[in-house]
C-alpha cells in the first residue's frame, strides 16, 4: 500500500503516549497509516504519492472543543453589542447610545448586551434606571454570565398576568423574577432562559430572526476552523430545526468540522422524553461528521448570582441559612442517570458549585451501585466545576467522572461577585490540578454564547489564560489579584496538561478516540500545522501561536477569519 500524501520534516506532537514525537505522518484517503520516521516511511511513497515538507513546524493533532454553543453564538446575531466596562454611569451612556443608533422602527425590543454581575451588586439592577433612559420600548439588557438580565418598567409590565403576577411557564429552569421590599418587581431576572422575549414580541407583534442562517452562524464556525478545531460539542443544541440545518450543511460539504450534538434535559424526572429525542434525533440526524449521544442537564446556576448549590451558607446571608439550592432531587438525579445509562447514552451537567458537585459524585456513585460494575456504561461529565470542596478531588478519578474546564476563564473572567456569597472559598475557585495529578481526565472547551465574546472561542486564548491566570482582554489590576494572577496562583496549568486535555481528553470523553484525539495509524487525519513552536513560546504569548493551516480528513486548508471581540455600537 502506499499513502497518498506524506507530510515529512516536521515536529509532530502525537498526544500519543506510546509515541509522543514524529518526524513524518502518511495518509491514504481521510486516515492515517504511518506515523514515525522519514526513514521508515519510505516504503509508503510511490509514483503517486505526494510529499508535503513541513519545514520544521510543529504539528499537533486537531484541537476538540468539548463545550461550546454555536447555535446560541449565532442566534444572537442582531443583538446590540455594547462596550464592556464596569462604570454604572458609562454602562447607562451605553445604553443611552444604543437606543439612539437603534430606533424603535429597526429594534421594537431592544435588547443589548453587557453587563457585568459585580456592577450591581447581589442586589442587582433595577428597572427605574433603564426608564429613565427608554421609555418608548421594551428594553431587556443581558448579564454577561447569561444567567441573568435587566427589564425596563414596560417589559415587566408585557410580562404580567392580569393579576399583576409575572409567571412564566417554562419546561426548563423556571426564571426568577426578583422582588423588592415592597413587594414590586425591580426587573432584574435570574435565569431567564424560556419564553421571555416570546412572550414580548408577541406583544409587540415583531420577532427577530430566529432559524439559523450561513450569515449568522459561519462567522462562528469559521473562526472555530481557522484556529485548529476539527471537533466541537454543542452543549445546548436547542431544537430540531437546528439539527437539520448542521445536517444540510454536512451533505452539502460545507460543515468542516466533527459536530456533536446534545439534547436537553429540563427535568431529572423528564429523563424518558430525553432519551426517547436523543434516539429520534440519532436515526434523523446522524452523519459521518454529526452525533448524537449525550444528554446535557443543568444542576445548579451560578456562584454569582448565588443561585448555585453550596455545602455551607452564602457568607452575604445574615441568618446563615440560604446554601442555594439544585435543580434536582439527589434521587431523581440517580433515577435518571440510572435510565440514561440503560439507554446506553452519556450524561453532561452544567455543575457550578461544591454542593452540585458533591451531589452529582454521591447520585453517580448510587447510580452505579444500583446497575452494576457490569453493566454499567454512561460517561458522566461535569462541565464547569468552580468550586470543588478538597474532599472530593479524589472522586473524579476514583469514579472515572470527566471534568470539562473552560479555558479562558481561568484570569478571573467570572466570579468575582462570588466573593460576596462563597468569602474565602472563592480563593480557591478553578483549581484541577490536584485532579489531574490523581488522574483524573479533564478536557477543556470555550464555553462562549455570544458573539460579544466569541473571540474568546480561540483555544490558544483559552491556553495562554489558564497557564497564566490573567485574563488578556480584561485590565491588569494588582489591587484585585496579587500579581495580577487570579488566585490561587498554584492552580497554573501546563501546555503538556492543556495539549492533552484538548486533543486526547476530548476525544476519549466523547467516545471519538477511534477517530481522533492523537496522531497515529488509523486516526483521520486531522492535525494543526502552527505557525511558531508552541514548546518554546512563553506563557504569557501562547495566544500568540496559530494555526498556519489545518490538515483536516488528509487535505490541507487555510480558512480566514476576521472575527474580533463584536461590537455593533
Amino acid at each position: 500500500m502506499t499513502a497518498d500524501r506524506v507530510f515529512k520534516n516536521g515536529r509532530f506532537y502525537t498526544s500519543n503516549p506510546l509515541n509522543p514525537w514524529c518526524d513524518t505522518v502518511a495518509v491514504k484517503a481521510k486516515n492515517i497509516i504511518f506515523a514515525g520516521t522519514e526513514r521508515e516511511c519510505t516504503s509508503l511513497i510511490g509514483g503517486h504519492t505526494e510529499v508535503v515538507d513541513i519545514k520544521g513546524k510543529v504539528v499537533i493533532p486537531g484541537i476538540i472543543d468539548g463545550h461550546t454553543h454555536p447555535i446560541s453564538v449565532a442566534k444572537t446575531f442582531w443583538r446590540v453589542r455594547m462596550p464592556f466596562t464596569h462604570d454604572k454611569n458609562e454602562l447607562l451612556g451605553n445604553i443611552r447610545t444604543a437606543a439612539e443608533k437603534f430606533t424603535k422602527e429597526e429594534r421594537p425590543y431592544l435588547f443589548c448586551e453587557n453587563y457585568f454581575a459585580e456592577t450591581f451588586g447581589s442586589k442587582g439592577p433595577n428597572k427605574e434606571l433603564l426608564d429613565r433612559i427608554v421609555s418608548d420600548r421594551p428594553v431587556r439588557i443581558q448579564d454577561f454570565t447569561d444567567h441573568a438580565c435587566w427589564f425596563n418598567s414596560i417589559a415587566v409590565d408585557m410580562l404580567k398576568d392580569e393579576n399583576g403576577d409575572i409567571r412564566v411557564e417554562s419546561d426548563a429552569i423556571q426564571p426568577e423574577f426578583i422582588k423588592d421590599e415592597n413587594g414590586e418587581y425591580t426587573g432584574w431576572c435570574l435565569e431567564p432562559f424560556d419564553n421571555i422575549d416570546k412572550i414580548i414580541c408577541e406583544k409587540i407583534g415583531w420577532q427577530p430572526p430566529e432559524n439559523l442562517t450561513d450569515e449568522m452562524i459561519d462567522p462562528l464556525m469559521n473562526y472555530f476552523m481557522a484556529h485548529g478545531v476539527t471537533c466541537l460539542m454543542d452543549a445546548l443544541t436547542e431544537n430540531e430545526q437546528c439539527a437539520e440545518y448542521f445536517l444540510a450543511k454536512d451533505k452539502k460539504g460545507e460543515l468542516g468540522l466533527f459536530y456533536d450534538m446534545t439534547v436537553i434535559m429540563n427535568n431529572t424526572r423528564d429523563a424518558e422524553k430525553a432519551i426517547n429525542t436523543a434516539f429520534a434525533w440519532q436515526k434523523k440526524y446522524s452523519s459521518e461528521h454529526i452525533r448524537v449521544n449525550t444528554i446535557k442537564f443543568f444542576v445548579d446556576g451560578t456562584n454569582e448570582l448565588g443561585d448555585c448549590c453550596s455545602l455551607i451558607p452564602f457568607a452575604n446571608d445574615p441568618e446563615g441559612k440560604n446554601c442555594g439550592a439544585a435543580y434536582s432531587s439527589e434521587e431523581d438525579l440517580i433515577n435518571a442517570m440510572v435510565k440514561i445509562n440503560n439507554a446506553g447514552l452519556d450524561l453532561h451537567i452544567h455543575c457550578i458549585c461544591d454542593g452540585a458537585f458533591r451531589m452529582c459524585c454521591d447520585a453517580y456513585e448510587k447510580a452505579k451501585e444500583i446497575v452494576g460494575d457490569k453493566n454499567w456504561r454512561l460517561y458522566l461529565t461535569l462541565a464547569h466545576c468552580e468550586l470543588i470542596d478538597p474532599q472530593d478531588m479524589h472522586r473524579v478519578a476514583r469514579l472515572g467522572i470527566f471534568i470539562d474546564w473552560s479555558t479562558h476563564w481561568s484570569g478571573g473572567y467570572f466570579g468575582e461577585i462570588a466573593r460576596e456569597y462563597l468569602d474565602d472559598r472563592w480563593y480557591t475557585m478553578y483549581d484541577f490540578t490536584t485532579i489531574i495529578k490523581e488522574g483524573g481526565i479533564v478536557g477543556y472547551s470555550s464555553d462562549v454564547f455570544t458573539y460579544q465574546e466569541a473571540v474568546r472561542a480561540n483555544p490558544f486564548i483559552g491556553m495562554q489564560t489558564a497557564m497564566t491566570r490573567v485574563d488578556m482582554f480584561l485590565p491588569l489590576n494588582p489591587e484585585k489579584y496579587p500579581g495580577s494572577v487570579r488566585p490561587p496562583a498554584s492552580a497554573r496549568l501546563t501546555l503538556e496538561q492543556l495539549l492533552k486535555g484538548y486533543t486526547y481528553n476530548n476525544a476519549y470523553r466523547m467516545r471519538l478516540l477511534d477517530k481522533m484525539g492523537t496522531i497515529e495509524a488509523g486516526k483521520l487525519a486531522n492535525m494543526v500545522v502552527l505557525n511558531k513552536d508552541i514548546f518554546k513560546v512563553a506563557p504569557e504569548e501562547i495566544a500568540t501561536v496559530d494555526a498556519e493551516f489545518v490538515i483536516y480528513e488528509g487535505k490541507e486548508r487555510t480558512v480566514k477569519s476576521n472575527l474580533k471581540i463584536e461590537r455593533n455600537m
